[in-house]
């Protein structure tokens, strides 16, 4: 049994030199294009076994099962992004001191009139668990919609052990419910404790 099937999909984009060294900097303008229509299996262990032509793929795997089949007509396939320095759980929403920016307000005049990342800590120190989790989730979906597959996330709007360690598990939750993968990092001092 494979895990997937990719199918009819216009163009791969490969990230990877034969099939093992990944591309990064400047050798990221030799990514290679496969023009379709083209197929994808990944197998069992959700690693990719054969990308290829729809018509050799065909061949190669018309007598494998599929745990789930993806019709990419049309589409691009290409690599999950990886955001390598994320702090997505938090709480408070400070969209209003884009307004302060944008009228020339600097960080200090934004901390000054109670915003800020003191703000934001406030506003976790306040949260539940469960609270954090929810305004998680949400953000872990736009991310996954607009293409993130992998993120790093630090903790760092608690300011104390026992917020810091809140967020913490808040993260090791997520990673264990999905839908992305997620490397958690203590970062716990992101601004001088009150």
């Amino acid at each position: 049994m494979h895990r997937l099937l990719i199918r009819h999909a216009r163009q791969v984009v490969s990230v990877c030199r034969n099939g093992e060294r990944l591309l990064k900097g400047a050798a990221m303008n030799e990514a290679f294009i496969l023009n379709g229509p083209v197929s994808i299996v990944v197998n069992c262990d959700g690693n990719i076994a054969y990308i290829g032509e729809d018509t050799v793929v065909s061949l190669k795997f018309d007598d494998k099962e599929f745990e789930r089949i993806i019709d990419a007509t049309d589409c691009c396939v290409i690599p999950g992004l990886v955001d390598g320095h994320t702090h997505p759980v938090f709480a408070g929403d400070r969209v209003h001191e884009f307004a302060m920016k944008l009228a020339g307000a600097t960080y200090m005049d934004v901390h000054k009139a109670g915003g800020g990342i003191h703000f934001t800590v406030d506003h976790v120190h306040k949260a539940s668990q469960d609270e954090l989790y929810g305004n998680l989730k949400e953000i872990l979906q736009r991310m996954l919609q607009a293409g993130t597959t992998l993120l790093e996330a630090k903790s760092g709007y608690g300011l104390d052990s026992e917020n810091e360690i809140k967020m913490l598990n808040v993260l090791e939750r997520a990673k264990n419910e999905g839908p992305l993968e997620i490397s958690s990092t203590y970062c716990g001092a992101h601004a001088v404790p009150r």
